[in-house]
Protein backbone atom coordinates (compact mmCIF):
# COMPACT_ATOMS: atom_id res chain seq x y z
CA UNK A 1 0.00 0.00 0.00
CA UNK A 2 1.62 3.60 -1.12
CA UNK A 3 1.86 6.26 1.52
CA UNK A 4 0.71 9.71 0.63
CA UNK A 5 3.43 12.28 1.21
CA UNK A 6 3.09 15.79 2.18
CA UNK A 7 3.68 18.56 0.38
CA UNK A 8 7.34 20.44 1.11
CA UNK A 9 7.35 23.54 2.57
CA UNK A 10 8.89 24.65 -0.26
CA UNK A 11 5.83 23.96 -2.39
CA UNK A 12 3.02 25.48 0.53
CA UNK A 13 5.36 28.58 -0.12
CA UNK A 14 4.32 28.63 -3.73
CA UNK A 15 1.45 28.04 -3.08
CA UNK A 16 1.15 30.72 -0.96
CA UNK A 17 3.39 33.43 -2.92
CA UNK A 18 0.89 32.29 -5.82
CA UNK A 19 -2.38 33.47 -3.58
CA UNK A 20 -0.99 36.60 -2.58
CA UNK A 21 0.24 37.34 -6.21
CA UNK A 22 -3.37 36.59 -7.95
CA UNK A 23 -4.93 38.24 -4.73
CA UNK A 24 -2.89 41.28 -5.54
CA UNK A 25 -3.91 41.25 -9.40
CA UNK A 26 -7.53 40.60 -8.45
CA UNK A 27 -7.64 43.55 -6.38
CA UNK A 28 -5.65 45.91 -8.28
CA UNK A 29 -8.19 45.16 -11.18
CA UNK A 30 -10.56 46.02 -9.10
CA UNK A 31 -8.85 49.06 -7.64
CA UNK A 32 -8.33 50.10 -11.28
CA UNK A 33 -12.20 49.23 -11.94
CA UNK A 34 -13.85 51.34 -9.20
CA UNK A 35 -11.38 54.24 -10.54
CA UNK A 36 -12.56 54.04 -13.87
CA UNK A 37 -15.75 53.74 -13.03
CA UNK A 38 -15.32 56.79 -10.84
CA UNK A 39 -14.07 58.72 -13.78
CA UNK A 40 -16.63 57.83 -15.90
CA UNK A 41 -19.29 58.71 -13.47
CA UNK A 42 -17.44 62.10 -12.60
CA UNK A 43 -17.11 62.49 -16.38
CA UNK A 44 -21.26 61.99 -16.96
CA UNK A 45 -22.08 64.47 -13.83
CA UNK A 46 -20.18 67.05 -15.48
CA UNK A 47 -21.89 66.33 -18.49
CA UNK A 48 -25.24 66.75 -17.43
CA UNK A 49 -23.83 69.85 -15.44
CA UNK A 50 -23.19 71.80 -18.80
CA UNK A 51 -26.21 70.42 -20.45
CA UNK A 52 -28.36 71.31 -17.63
CA UNK A 53 -26.39 75.06 -17.65
CA UNK A 54 -27.10 74.79 -21.11
CA UNK A 55 -31.19 74.70 -20.96
CA UNK A 56 -30.74 77.20 -18.27
CA UNK A 57 -29.48 79.78 -20.31
CA UNK A 58 -31.62 78.50 -23.16
CA UNK A 59 -34.52 78.66 -20.81
CA UNK A 60 -33.53 82.49 -18.95
CA UNK A 61 -33.09 83.47 -22.96
CA UNK A 62 -36.25 82.31 -24.30
CA UNK A 63 -37.98 84.39 -21.08
CA UNK A 64 -35.89 86.98 -21.75
CA UNK A 65 -37.28 86.78 -25.69
CA UNK A 66 -40.75 86.33 -24.23
CA UNK A 67 -40.97 89.66 -21.63
CA UNK A 68 -38.79 92.01 -24.21
CA UNK A 69 -40.23 95.46 -25.19
CA UNK A 70 -39.43 97.97 -27.14
CA UNK A 71 -40.43 101.92 -27.41
CA UNK A 72 -42.44 102.92 -30.71
CA UNK A 73 -43.44 106.52 -29.55
CA UNK A 74 -43.21 109.59 -27.06
CA UNK A 75 -46.44 111.06 -26.36
CA UNK A 76 -46.21 114.60 -24.76
CA UNK A 77 -49.70 116.32 -23.75
CA UNK A 78 -48.78 119.96 -24.04
CA UNK A 79 -51.96 121.90 -23.57
CA UNK A 80 -55.40 121.87 -22.79
CA UNK A 81 -58.08 124.26 -22.55
CA UNK A 82 -61.17 124.20 -19.98
CA UNK A 83 -64.91 125.62 -20.16
CA UNK A 84 -66.49 127.16 -17.32
CA UNK A 85 -67.60 124.46 -15.58
CA UNK A 86 -63.55 123.07 -15.79
CA UNK A 87 -64.32 120.72 -18.02
CA UNK A 88 -61.83 119.82 -20.94
CA UNK A 89 -62.62 121.16 -23.75
CA UNK A 90 -59.72 120.03 -25.97
CA UNK A 91 -56.01 118.71 -25.62
CA UNK A 92 -53.01 119.20 -27.78
CA UNK A 93 -49.98 116.74 -27.57
CA UNK A 94 -46.98 115.87 -29.64
CA UNK A 95 -46.81 112.58 -31.24
CA UNK A 96 -42.75 111.47 -31.63
CA UNK A 97 -42.20 108.58 -33.19
CA UNK A 98 -38.74 106.86 -32.32
CA UNK A 99 -36.78 103.45 -33.38
CA UNK A 100 -35.52 100.71 -31.18
CA UNK A 101 -32.41 102.48 -30.37
CA UNK A 102 -34.53 105.89 -29.06
CA UNK A 103 -33.87 107.97 -32.28
CA UNK A 104 -36.50 110.56 -33.52
CA UNK A 105 -38.36 109.23 -37.04
CA UNK A 106 -41.00 111.67 -36.97
CA UNK A 107 -42.45 114.15 -34.81
CA UNK A 108 -46.43 115.92 -35.41
CA UNK A 109 -48.82 117.58 -33.16
CA UNK A 110 -52.60 116.97 -32.48
CA UNK A 111 -55.75 118.36 -31.04
CA UNK A 112 -58.59 116.28 -29.72
CA UNK A 113 -61.81 117.21 -27.94
CA UNK A 114 -61.88 116.35 -24.42
CA UNK A 115 -59.14 114.78 -22.55
CA UNK A 116 -59.58 110.52 -23.10
CA UNK A 117 -56.54 109.67 -25.63
CA UNK A 118 -56.97 106.89 -28.12
CA UNK A 119 -54.44 105.30 -29.93
CA UNK A 120 -55.44 102.75 -32.62
CA UNK A 121 -52.83 100.32 -33.94
CA UNK A 122 -53.06 96.68 -36.27
CA UNK A 123 -51.33 94.42 -34.14
CA UNK A 124 -50.13 90.66 -35.34
CA UNK A 125 -49.17 88.32 -31.94
CA UNK A 126 -47.22 85.03 -33.43
CA UNK A 127 -46.58 81.83 -31.56
CA UNK A 128 -44.91 82.23 -28.16
CA UNK A 129 -42.47 79.34 -28.98
CA UNK A 130 -41.32 81.03 -32.12
CA UNK A 131 -41.01 84.62 -30.02
CA UNK A 132 -39.10 82.40 -27.51
CA UNK A 133 -36.92 80.75 -30.28
CA UNK A 134 -35.90 84.22 -31.91
CA UNK A 135 -37.29 83.60 -35.16
CA UNK A 136 -35.97 86.30 -37.66
CA UNK A 137 -39.54 86.49 -38.88
CA UNK A 138 -42.14 85.87 -35.73
CA UNK A 139 -39.40 86.65 -32.94
CA UNK A 140 -41.61 90.03 -32.27
CA UNK A 141 -45.20 90.96 -32.36
CA UNK A 142 -46.10 93.51 -35.21
CA UNK A 143 -47.56 96.60 -34.39
CA UNK A 144 -49.30 99.27 -37.25
CA UNK A 145 -49.90 102.20 -35.33
CA UNK A 146 -52.59 104.05 -37.57
CA UNK A 147 -54.92 106.86 -35.40
CA UNK A 148 -55.48 109.19 -32.88
CA UNK A 149 -58.78 110.26 -31.37
CA UNK A 150 -61.08 110.64 -28.20
CA UNK A 151 -64.08 109.72 -26.20
CA UNK A 152 -65.69 112.26 -28.62
CA UNK A 153 -64.58 111.03 -31.96
CA UNK A 154 -65.60 108.00 -33.72
CA UNK A 155 -63.04 105.95 -34.73
CA UNK A 156 -63.39 107.08 -38.17
CA UNK A 157 -63.00 110.65 -37.86
CA UNK A 158 -59.78 109.55 -35.87
CA UNK A 159 -56.25 111.68 -36.96
CA UNK A 160 -54.23 109.22 -39.19
CA UNK A 161 -50.53 109.13 -37.66
CA UNK A 162 -47.78 109.57 -40.05
CA UNK A 163 -44.96 106.40 -39.40
CA UNK A 164 -41.96 107.60 -41.34
CA UNK A 165 -40.32 104.44 -39.34
CA UNK A 166 -42.70 101.57 -40.30
CA UNK A 167 -40.32 99.76 -42.17
CA UNK A 168 -37.24 101.85 -40.99
CA UNK A 169 -34.42 102.67 -43.24
CA UNK A 170 -31.92 99.83 -43.55
CA UNK A 171 -34.80 97.42 -42.71
CA UNK A 172 -36.75 98.21 -45.91
CA UNK A 173 -35.02 95.61 -48.52
CA UNK A 174 -34.23 92.89 -45.63
CA UNK A 175 -36.26 89.92 -45.87
CA UNK A 176 -38.14 90.65 -42.71
CA UNK A 177 -39.39 93.59 -44.00
CA UNK A 178 -41.42 91.93 -47.15
CA UNK A 179 -41.86 89.80 -44.61
CA UNK A 180 -43.79 92.52 -42.64
CA UNK A 181 -45.24 93.95 -45.63
CA UNK A 182 -47.10 90.78 -46.91
CA UNK A 183 -48.81 90.31 -43.28
CA UNK A 184 -49.63 94.56 -43.88
CA UNK A 185 -51.11 93.64 -47.14
CA UNK A 186 -52.96 90.31 -46.05
CA UNK A 187 -53.92 92.14 -42.65
CA UNK A 188 -57.50 91.44 -42.27
CA UNK A 189 -57.61 88.17 -44.36
CA UNK A 190 -55.40 86.98 -41.49
CA UNK A 191 -56.98 88.38 -38.92
CA UNK A 192 -60.11 86.75 -39.94
CA UNK A 193 -59.24 83.48 -41.83
CA UNK A 194 -57.95 80.89 -39.19
CA UNK A 195 -56.57 78.92 -41.88
CA UNK A 196 -54.10 81.69 -43.06
CA UNK A 197 -53.18 82.48 -39.83
CA UNK A 198 -52.19 79.26 -39.08
CA UNK A 199 -50.10 78.91 -42.08
CA UNK A 200 -48.05 81.84 -41.73
CA UNK A 201 -48.15 81.01 -37.90
CA UNK A 202 -49.83 84.20 -35.98
CA UNK A 203 -51.80 83.76 -33.22
CA UNK A 204 -53.74 86.47 -33.41
CA UNK A 205 -54.18 89.51 -35.40
CA UNK A 206 -56.54 92.15 -35.03
CA UNK A 207 -57.15 96.52 -34.63
CA UNK A 208 -56.84 97.54 -30.97
CA UNK A 209 -56.47 100.47 -29.08
CA UNK A 210 -55.18 101.66 -26.02
CA UNK A 211 -56.54 104.87 -24.25
CA UNK A 212 -56.02 107.09 -21.07
CA UNK A 213 -57.35 110.32 -19.78
CA UNK A 214 -54.71 113.02 -20.29
CA UNK A 215 -53.35 115.83 -18.29
CA UNK A 216 -51.12 118.73 -18.93
CA UNK A 217 -47.41 117.92 -18.62
CA UNK A 218 -47.93 114.42 -18.81
CA UNK A 219 -45.95 112.11 -21.11
CA UNK A 220 -46.29 108.49 -21.85
CA UNK A 221 -44.41 106.08 -24.01
CA UNK A 222 -45.99 103.77 -26.58
CA UNK A 223 -44.48 100.26 -25.84
CA UNK A 224 -44.84 97.24 -28.05
CA UNK A 225 -44.17 94.18 -25.96
CA UNK A 226 -42.74 90.89 -28.35
CA UNK A 227 -45.29 88.03 -27.29
CA UNK A 228 -47.75 90.97 -26.63
CA UNK A 229 -49.61 93.96 -27.80
CA UNK A 230 -49.28 97.69 -27.31
CA UNK A 231 -48.83 99.51 -24.14
CA UNK A 232 -49.39 103.39 -22.93
CA UNK A 233 -47.03 103.47 -20.40
CA UNK A 234 -47.31 107.11 -18.10
CA UNK A 235 -44.22 108.48 -17.18
CA UNK A 236 -42.72 109.71 -13.69
CA UNK A 237 -41.54 113.21 -14.32
CA UNK A 238 -37.82 111.40 -13.55
CA UNK A 239 -38.46 109.57 -16.74
CA UNK A 240 -39.92 112.35 -18.76
CA UNK A 241 -36.22 114.12 -18.58
CA UNK A 242 -35.02 110.66 -20.72
CA UNK A 243 -34.88 112.66 -23.92
CA UNK A 244 -35.94 111.22 -27.34
CA UNK A 245 -32.74 111.37 -29.70
CA UNK A 246 -32.95 113.38 -32.49
CA UNK A 247 -31.59 112.38 -35.60
CA UNK A 248 -28.82 114.11 -37.92
CA UNK A 249 -29.17 116.39 -39.80
CA UNK A 250 -28.48 115.21 -43.31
Amino acid sequence: MSVATAPSFGSLVRILLLTIVFGGVVSVCIWYGILDRERALRAEVTMLEQKMEAEIETRDAMIERLGRTSRMARIEILEQRFDARDEVLSTDLRFIEVDGQGTELGRRDYTIPGDVLFVDAWTVRFDHEQVAQGDPFAGRSLILLRRIYSDRMSPLEGLPIDTPGGIPDGYALSEEARFERAVWRGFWRIATDAEEARRVGVRVAQGEAVYKPVRSGQSFDLIAEASGGLTMMPLSAEDSKVAVVEPLAD
